[in-house]
């Protein structure tokens, strides 16, 4: 979710002298600074569409219940950021060394994710919480590597649980780039849809009750790839890919949700909607990629990493003053 880079796409840095494009293949789109408009859109639209729905599910047990059956506007916006990383990766990486890729990541991603966690902490204890999570040795290291969303630790920043995901995608991009075929990497995408087809039929067939979200982020992203790819090279992996994700994808969700009842597991209306709406979102803004965006829309394209990691310790602060009620969705958002 974050780039050259905040997250979204390559910055150039060609001499004035050669006037390059952006990319040739995606001359078409807006770009600003280096930036493709439209990504930063994508994830302006889909860090409020986040921040939304927590402020509304902190204030609503009625809308938490009904996001969860009908649609999560949360979810939506994160399914569209998985898409967006995954573009961004074939941007950056198929440019860049590993090492350089992998550096930059770094700091783009953990110094403003250690101080989020930490902040989250204090205000946590400050409005009058007590820690009740017992935290092992293996849970606070997965935290500060970020990697607790990948193997299903407890998340001490609860929105952090899609980073570690992004940050396994990352890894395996690096992987095939350095094994030269990073180009071919999109078709891991089926692996990971098998994965999530094993845990929705386990879920169909024995009651399991796996959410089986990290092999359909892994998936999404790949799918994110593909349309990089399809914009740079025309490789058709993306069609296969696609398909996949608005008919396999969907019939999988209803197996997931059999065991609906148990802890983690959502219905199937309210998975598939969410998961389509952010595939929608994405591809709506895609259309539109040739349009010039507001300028506020993508500020918070370029502010949605921070906007993200910081939103739900604002939410925290805002429920312990006499702001919370009416106002507090305004005022949460004002405040991040």
């Amino acid at each position: 979710i974050a780039s050259c880079l905040v997250g979204s796409e390559m910055c150039i840095r060609d001499s004035p002298m050669t006037a390059t494009p952006v990319l040739a293949t995606t001359a078409t789109a807006t770009t600003r600074a280096g930036r493709l408009d439209y990504l930063d859109a994508v994830r302006g639209i889909a860090s409020m569409l986040v921040v939304v729905h927590h402020t509304l599910e902190s204030l609503s047990d009625a809308y938490s219940d009904w996001s969860h059956s009908h649609v999560d506007l949360g979810r939506l916006g994160v399914v569209a950021f998985f898409v967006v990383s995954g573009y961004v990766v074939g941007l950056t990486l198929s440019k860049q060394t590993p090492y350089t890729f992998s550096v930059r990541r770094f700091w783009r991603l953990y110094p403003i994710y250690w101080l989020a966690t930490a902040l989250s902490v204090i205000v946590w204890i400050a409005t009058g919480h007590e820690w009740t999570q017992d935290l092992g040795l293996v849970t606070i290291v997965a935290n500060i590597l970020m990697i607790q969303g990948f193997i299903g630790a407890y998340s001490i920043l609860g929105v952090a649980w899609t980073l570690g995901i992004e940050i396994a995608f990352y890894a395996q991009s690096v992987v095939t780039k350095l094994a030269r075929l990073l180009d071919k990497s999109a078709w891991l995408g089926f692996a990971w849809l098998g994965v999530f087809a094993a845990m929705a039929v386990s879920n169909w067939q024995r009651g399991t009750s796996f959410s089986a979200v990290v092999p359909l982020m892994m998936f999404t992203a790949s799918l994110g790839f593909a349309i990089y790819r399809w914009d740079k090279h025309r490789d058709r992996t993306l069609w296969w890919l696609l398909g996949a994700a608005i008919t396999v994808v969907p019939v999988l969700g209803w197996m997931l949700a059999t065991t609906q009842d148990q802890p983690g597991v959502w219905p199937a209306m309210g998975f598939n909607s969410s998961y389509l709406g952010g595939l929608a979102l994405f591809g709506v803004l895609y259309l539109f990629r040739t349009r010039t965006a507001p300028h506020w829309l993508l500020w918070l394209g370029a502010v949605s990493y921070s906007l993200y990691l910081t939103h739900t310790t604002v939410i925290q602060l805002v429920g312990a003053t006499p702001l919370w009620g009416a106002g507090a969705v305004v005022a949460s958002v004002a405040v991040v």
